[in-house]
């Protein structure tokens, strides 16, 4: 009977110990360079304001923005985002940039990865509270980092309100036409990862920072009573990221399509811009093509 009633007990602590075990998780691949680290995405979201000019802020702009390797050091990159509301209205209000940029110098080391195995979002009402929830791993893995230099054109268009000890000017237009330059930052990798379950998935990134100066000669005529003159400002500046979630083709994902969330391309950037002070531009793309 103690013998019937120990195994019992035995039997019930191993299945409630394999009921509640752990999963466990382990890199079986790494290989930064198999990252699709060139995109095309379609910019369905984005929000870009100066705070010295509200009426020139876009509150809905889309376009699409694109990275397109030439060699493995050199590619071309561009970005257009064409509002949709405005706070005031003008002509083609539109932010505009094309340039390249040019790898300095790249290397890969290992180092313990955090790997985002899951996330959720609920809201509690009652408390006001907002909770967000993420499940991560660290598994060694290969990362390569680039450092980068960068330039090209930098064009937008938007309304202008002017003002100056409390003086408000007429609203008008002001278009922002010069260059950037600066460095840029790339971080990528790529892993395939097993559970301890047999399960097999892959898991990469692209995370490009980037800090740039703004040259763009700015002349606006402004009117207030009658009276117009002349503002003018040249230099500005900018820093900011984008961020691919998930750079890499259905078949290297082992033939498991990525769904429309799983192809995020997410962009921000602040700065100064010239007779606009403090500025913010941001949003939010679908990619729809990958490039190596």
């Amino acid at each position: 009977m103690k013998l019937k009633y120990s195994v019992l007990l035995v039997t019930l602590i191993a299945t409630t110990a394999s009921l509640f075990a752990q999963k466990t998780y382990r890199q079986i691949y790494s290989d930064p360079s198999e990252v699709q680290s060139g995109y095309l995405g379609l910019h369905y979201f984005g929000v870009d304001a100066g705070f010295n000019n509200l009426s020139g802020a876009s509150i809905l702009s889309v376009g699409a923005e694109t990275l397109y390797p030439i060699t493995d050091k050199l590619k071309a990159e561009g970005l257009f985002l064409y509002s949709l509301f405005s706070l005031e209205k003008t002509s083609f209000p539109f932010l505009f940039n094309a340039g390249a940029e040019f790898t300095l110098s790249s290397k890969t080391k290992s180092t313990n990865v955090p790997v985002l195995l899951a996330f959720s979002y609920e809201r509690n009402y009652l408390e006001g509270k907002d909770i967000n929830t993420y499940t991560t791993v660290k598994l060694p893995g290969d990362i390569t980092s680039e450092l980068n230099v960068r330039g090209g054109l930098y064009l937008r268009n938007s309304a202008f309100e002017y003002e100056e000890n409390f003086t408000f000017y007429e609203v008008t237009n002001i278009f922002h036409k010069g260059i950037y330059a600066g460095l840029g930052y790339t971080r990528k990798l790529f892993m395939h990862i097993q559970d301890s379950d047999g399960y097999t998935f892959a898991y990469a990134r692209n995370f490009r920072p980037f800090v740039d100066v703004l040259v763009l000669p700015t002349s606006v005529d402004v009117t207030s009573g009658g009276n117009t003159q002349k503002v003018e400002e040249t230099l500005g500046w900018r820093a900011g990221m984008t961020w691919q979630l998930n750079p890499m083709t259905q078949k290297q994902n082992f033939d498991r399509k990525i769904g429309f969330f799983g192809n995020l391309l997410y962009r921000i950037e602040f700065g100064q811009r010239p007779l606009e002070g403090f500025y913010v531009t941001t949003s939010l793309a679908w990619t729809i093509k990958k490039f190596k």
